[in-house]
C-alpha cells in the first residue's frame, strides 16, 4: 500500500491541514486544541490559496512539498455536501473561485493574542463538552466578522461559505495535550520576522456590533444545550463567525473526509 497520498489525486476545493515547525506553530496548535496549525484550500490540482503574512497568497503545491524543514506534515481533506455526497465539479470550482477572491487580504498578526484567549476559553478550560459548546456559542458574540483581515482557517471557511458549501462546525472531543516546550528566543525571532512582513501594526478587530450576548441569545443557547443530543454528540455550532473557525473545526467537521498525507521533502 502506498504510504502517502499521490499529490496528483488532489482536486479543486480540497482542504489542506498542516503542522508547521517552530514555536509559533506549536502555540497555535496548542491554543486551538489541534494537531494542526495551518490550513489552506486547493484552487486546482496544483495550487492552493493560504492566509499568511503579509497577505494571503497563491502557492504551488509542488513548492510546498519541498518545505519539509518548515512543516511536519500536510493532510488532505475532501469536502462533501450536507447529504454526505461528493461535490460535483461545479461546486468544487465555486470553492476555488471564492478562495481566489480572498487573495491579497492582510493577515491579522496583532489579533492572534485575542484569538488565543478566545480559543483557550472555549477549547481548553472546560472539560465538559456541553460547557464547551455553550461557551463557543457565547464567544461568537464577542468576535467581529471582519473580512478585511483573515487567518488561515478563516479563509478556508469563507471560501466554502461563499460557495454555499460551509462545512458543519461541531464541538470536538478535547485533546489532553501538554503545553509545548517553547524556545523563547526562537519564538521572539519568529514573531519579529512575521511582524516585518505585515507593513506595520494591524489594529485589533472592533468588538462585534451585537456586543455581549442578549438574554434571548442566552435562552436559545441553554435551550439547545438541554435539547436531546444527536447520536454523534453535541449539536452543530449555529452560524459560526468565520474568524472563530480554527483548524480543529475543519479537522472535526463531518463534511470533510480525510484522504491521506502528502509526501514532504527538504
Amino acid at each position: 500500500m502506498t504510504p502517502f497520498l499521490d499529490p496528483a489525486a488532489l482536486r479543486a476545493g480540497d482542504i489542506l491541514l498542516m503542522r508547521g515547525i517552530g514555536p509559533v506553530s506549536e502555540l497555535i496548535a496548542w491554543f486551538g486544541d489541534s494537531t494542526y496549525s495551518h490550513a489552506a484550500v486547493m484552487i486546482d490540482d496544483a495550487h492552493f490559496v493560504e492566509a499568511a503574512a503579509p497577505v494571503s497568497r497563491r502557492v504551488a503545491l509542488a513548492d510546498r512539498l519541498t518545505q519539509g524543514a518548515y512543516y511536519d506534515f500536510i493532510d488532505v481533506l475532501r469536502p462533501t455536501g450536507t447529504d454526505g455526497e461528493p461535490l460535483d465539479d461545479t461546486q468544487r470550482s465555486a470553492i476555488a473561485s471564492d478562495a481566489l477572491g480572498c487573495l491579497d487580504v492582510p493577515y491579522p498578526l496583532d489579533a492572534l493574542l485575542q484569538m488565543a484567549v478566545f480559543a483557550t476559553l472555549r477549547n481548553r478550560i472546560p472539560a465538559d463538552a456541553g460547557v464547551r459548546w455553550l461557551l463557543r456559542m457565547l464567544v461568537e458574540h464577542l468576535i467581529a466578522d471582519d473580512p478585511s483581515h483573515m487567518v488561515c482557517s478563516e479563509l478556508v471557511y469563507r471560501a466554502c461559505l461563499a460557495a454555499d458549501l460551509p462545512p458543519a462546525v461541531v464541538v470536538s472531543a478535547r485533546l489532553d495535550l501538554p503545553f509545548p516546550a517553547i524556545d523563547i528566543a526562537e519564538l521572539i525571532r519568529e514573531w519579529r520576522e512575521a511582524q516585518g512582513k505585515t507593513h506595520g501594526a494591524l489594529a485589533l478587530p472592533a468588538p462585534a456590533a451585537t456586543g455581549i450576548a442578549s438574554e434571548e441569545d442566552l435562552t436559545e443557547a441553554f435551550a439547545r444545550l438541554r435539547a436531546p443530543m444527536p447520536a454523534l454528540g453535541m449539536p452543530p455550532v449555529v452560524r459560526p463567525v468565520p474568524r472563530d473557525v480554527m483548524p480543529v473545526d475543519l479537522e472535526a467537521s463531518p463534511q470533510l473526509r480525510r484522504l491521506g498525507r502528502l509526501p514532504l521533502q527538504g
